[in-house]
């Protein structure tokens, strides 16, 4: 059983941290808030390119305010059981709680642009509903992956909502983080020995949830989750004949082939490239979003894994318009609603050339709503830069 987390920080500042050494130490460095995906100065920055007209903020919000998540009438769906089987067969409340996790980040995304109180008041509406009803978890098949999903959009919201202003009461918050303790870490903290769609989407919820709550060992949990199931994720040819097996140790738990059909192991051909490329970029935009949101507490997991995911990035763009490259006959390559995060961090951060992926982001903009994880990527990270980054902690949690 975890020991409570107070509890065990407490023990590790007292037995196993020196004064000297825990200054330098970030498992002792509060965290950074707003710090989930998005920073205060990133959040203004957001507000002044939308109210100046400026690209691609412009289109993107516009495209905001048109969606129903936006909808100031929008009217939350909360149960206390969330049921998921198999091909969303039952579907008790699963695509209810997904969406109303992503109206509440588009809300709070509303809010911040406009100062428009209502949108505020409306995403605590949202959250306050499944924080005063989720009682059940999440259960079935795809019952963990699914609270993966939602709680890792939920705290963006609550993250903005919470640091931005002061409608949310310090009760009404701390009943959402003991929801996402109690209803969405037990599906979580296990990981997942199947496809690494799942466990990357673990990864980041926990990331997500452990900045939001301020608890350390969720955080390091999420950390260590990412750290081993991103090298399974995207083949290198430096890894050798054969992919890096996942965390699990069992090769065949993570298939890359689909019906009969392997692909040639080349740089930056994802675990599920085979299967639809929908799978493989919200895998993609897991293994991001959670990059994103260390680097936003100073944790360069990207830096880690930089070959892997820009390899990524340029092996899927070859397949896409305007490039032209063929791909082979079995493989499917379609614009999917990601990418921005990752584009702006290799390349308008780090100025790395991405060729094949620059020229495939304009026809691509603004993204939109996934019902997953990949959320307005075009409004929150398009040509951003490094507004309000931290300086890079260079020890590990």
């Amino acid at each position: 059983m975890r020991l409570p987390t107070l509890l065990l920080l407490a023990l590790l500042a007292g037995c196993l941290v020196s004064p000297a050494s825990a200054k330098n130490d970030p498992s002792h460095t509060p965290f950074i808030h707003p710090g989930v995906l998005l920073n205060r100065a990133q959040l203004d920055l957001i507000k002044q390119r939308v109210h100046d007209g400026i690209e691609p903020q412009k289109t993107a919000f516009a495209a905001l305010l048109q969606s129903p998540l936006a909808d100031l009438n929008y009217a939350p769906s909360p149960r206390a059981t969330i049921e998921c089987g198999s091909y969303s067969r039952p579907d008790l409340g699963c695509k209810d709680e997904r969406r109303d996790a992503t109206a509440a980040y588009s809300q709070a995304l509303a809010w911040v642009v406009t100062g428009n109180e209502k949108y505020a008041r409306n995403t605590i509406r949202i959250m306050n509903a499944w924080a005063g009803t989720l009682t059940g978890g999440h259960t079935n098949d795809n019952g963990p992956v699914q609270a993966a999903w939602a709680a890792s959009v939920w705290p963006r919201a609550a993250e903005i909502i919470r640091y931005t202003s002061d409608f949310w009461t310090k009760e009404d918050v701390a009943r959402f983080q003991a929801m996402l303790v109690k209803q969405y870490v037990p599906s979580l903290i296990d990981g997942c020995d199947e496809n690494g769609n799942k466990e990357l989407a673990m990864a980041d919820a926990l990331i997500a949830i452990g900045v939001f709550n301020d608890d350390r060992i969720l955080f390091a949990d999420g950390v260590r989750m990412w750290r081993g199931r991103v090298p399974a994720y995207i083949y290198l040819k430096s890894d050798g004949p054969s992919p890096i097996a996942p965390p699990s140790g069992l090769p065949t738990s993570a298939p890359w082939s689909n019906k009969g059909h392997l692909p040639p192991l080349v740089d930056g051909l994802l675990q599920e490239t085979a299967r639809d490329p929908h799978h493989a970029n919200m895998t993609f935009a897991s293994m991001v979003d959670a990059a994103e949101t260390a680097r936003q507490q100073g944790l360069d997991l990207y830096a880690e894994q930089a070959a892997r995911i820009t390899a990524a990035m340029e092996y899927q763009a070859q397949f896409l318009a305007p490039n032209h490259a063929k791909p082979p006959q079995y493989l499917e390559f379609n614009l999917e609603p990601t990418w921005e995060i990752a584009y702006n961090h290799f390349h308008n951060r780090l100025g790395l050339a991405l060729p094949m992926m620059a020229r495939v982001l304009p026809t691509n903009r603004p993204t939109g709503a996934d019902l997953n994880q990949m959320v307005w990527e075009t409004l929150t990270h398009g040509d951003i830069g490094a507004v309000g980054l931290p300086a890079v902690v260079t020890a590990k949690p």
